[in-house]
């Protein structure tokens, strides 16, 4: 008996040590991360080539409205080139047309009388040429217009300019960014949260964000996004969607509870 009461003791103490540890070890369902508001929807504006800007027609904090005309840069070369295109344009539709009349005359009179084939095929090789020929200024015209177009910057969506590099006069490269549009009505919080946490987090979650510049104000969002991809930290980037809450604007600093 007294070889025993020892060993029942520590067998004992090893037990509770071992339940302490494995209840220790699981990971919490909690968990905690900082981010940042952003813009679901934002672009930069800019042009396709090099351009001169003749017009800027909205500034930083202005409210555009979707199809907004914001810039504008030099056409008059273009629109020379269109006059001359639709010119191009007006004589191709007369030849054929003239055409059209001449192969159709040459058509009826074969019918009706012995004609050279030769004709009737010089006439129909003719019209074909002219047809051809107005395809392809209409096609000439059709690129002028679209350059002409690419030249009127405008808004692809209802929103608010947040940056201006664009003044009058510029010479734009292309892509570079001259206005910068952000769409408001719909933000999101972007954070990072370490890996051990990533497969406890899914689109749909409901997740408890506060906003530190609303006075700790807490919202009641919804996971959208997992980005299944680490950065060199081992954190993994989650897109949460905010409800509308007036005074929220992109770059407030923002905690996301999970796991709630």
């Amino acid at each position: 008996m007294s070889m025993r009461f020892p060993l029942m003791l520590v067998t004992t103490a090893w037990l509770a040590m071992t339940a302490t540890g494995s209840a220790s070890a699981e990971p919490p369902s909690r968990s905690i991360s900082t981010g940042v508001v952003m813009a679901k929807r934002a672009v930069d504006i800019a042009t396709k080539r090099q351009e001169r800007i003749t017009a800027i027609h909205v500034d930083r904090g202005d409210r555009v409205a979707a199809d907004a005309l914001l810039i504008e840069t030099d056409a008059d070369e273009l629109l020379a080139d269109k006059a001359a295109a639709e010119a191009e344009l007006g004589a191709a539709q007369v030849e054929r047309d003239y055409r059209a009349r001449s192969a159709d005359r040459l058509e009826r009179l074969a019918r009706s009388e012995s004609l050279a084939e030769d004709r009737l095929d010089e006439a129909r090789y003719g019209l074909a040429a002219a047809e051809q020929r107005l395809r392809l200024a209409e096609a000439r015209l059709r690129k002028i217009d679209a350059l002409l177009k690419d030249r009127r910057l405008t808004a692809p969506f209802a929103g608010i300019i947040t940056a201006r590099t664009a003044e009058l006069g510029q010479l734009t490269r292309p892509g570079e960014p001259l206005l910068r549009l952000e769409d408001h009505s719909a933000l999101e919080l972007h954070t990072r949260v370490k890996e051990r946490d990533v497969p406890r987090i899914g689109p749909g979650d409901p997740v408890r964000v506060t906003i530190d510049a609303l006075d700790g104000m807490e919202l009641r969002a919804t996971v959208n996004h997992v980005i299944p991809s680490g950065d060199a930290d081992h954190t993994f980037l989650v897109e949460i969607d905010l409800p509308r809450q007036d005074g929220l604007y992109p770059g407030m600093f923002g905690k996301a509870v999970f796991g709630e």
